[in-house]
């Protein structure tokens, strides 16, 4: 503290404490810069607790992409856990599409990307959250509701709902169909599972999506079929290969596949 002082009173070219009996008392230069070195000290005691408190991955901020279907099932479930822990960390999500999620994550735009397989992502690190039979959704009221499995070959005569190529779920309805040796006929194109299943509701046509979307009893007013070819489609995560990730994005992707690993098996899900 001695030579702090020493260096202070160097710096301003003038004594700061004068030595009175024996004890050290400020000069009137010196009260008259008290309550700014109050606020100095107050902040350096500040930052020492926002450092242990960062060491502790107990503040920070996450940026996360996600599909709009993982954004809206898995990884709500996941924020809520995180946060009763680690409630002063703040998140950011991004609800966008597969290609924008892994340009994001490769620009280090977010920490984590969450995309559904399969995507071509050579420079990024994906990880495995859970794994997931596409089904078939139609109304209650439908000609198929009461089949506990479909095929292309039953769907041929009612309209199909369905995704474009340049999607991973529409290339993966795409290969089941032509493994089925029927062609696939889209009547209505969609870009969100939350789309086909409401379009489903309400009568417009059968819809082959991924099962994640009614994970939370979101099949209340469709018929959720099994779906042959059986055909797996991945929830992934994404990480940049060459930025390590934070204390607190670590600490929430362990978070993140304890919830997909606990996620209600229905069927589809395993």
């Amino acid at each position: 503290m001695s030579m702090m002082l020493r260096d202070c009173a160097r710096i301003a070219g003038f004594p700061l404490f004068l030595r009175k009996q024996g004890r050290l008392q400020p000069t009137a230069e010196t009260k008259l810069l008290l309550p700014d070195l109050e606020r100095v000290f107050d902040g350096v005691d500040r930052i020492g607790r926002l450092i242990e408190d960062m060491g502790d991955a107990h503040v920070g901020t996450i940026q996360i992409a996600a599909t709009a279907t993982l954004a809206d099932n898995i990884l709500p479930v996941a924020i809520a856990a995180f946060q009763q822990a680690r409630p002063r960390i703040h998140i950011v999500v991004r609800s966008t599409d597969s290609p924008s999620v892994i340009a994001s994550v490769l620009r280090e735009e977010v920490d984590l990307g969450l995309v559904l397989s399969p995507l071509i992502h050579h420079d990024a690190l994906a990880l495995d959250l859970c794994i997931a039979d596409l089904v078939a959704i139609v109304h209650p009221g439908h000609e198929l509701a009461r089949r506990e499995v479909v095929e292309p070959c039953d769907m041929e005569r009612f309209p199909l709902i369905s995704f474009s190529r340049s999607q991973p779920l529409g290339t993966l309805v795409e290969q089941a169909f032509r493994e089925a040796g029927v062609p696939r006929r889209i009547a209505l194109e969609v870009n969100q599972s939350s789309v086909a299943c409401s379009l489903a509701r309400a009568g417009a046509g059968i819809a082959v999506i991924d099962p994640f979307w009614i994970i939370e009893a979101r099949e209340h007013g469709v018929v959720c079929l099994k779906f042959r070819p059986k055909t797996p489609v991945t929830a992934q995560v994404l990480v940049n290969k060459s930025t390590p990730l934070s204390r607190s994005a670590r600490h929430f992707l362990v978070t993140l596949r304890q919830t997909a690993r606990s996620l209600p098996h229905q069927g589809a899900l395993r």
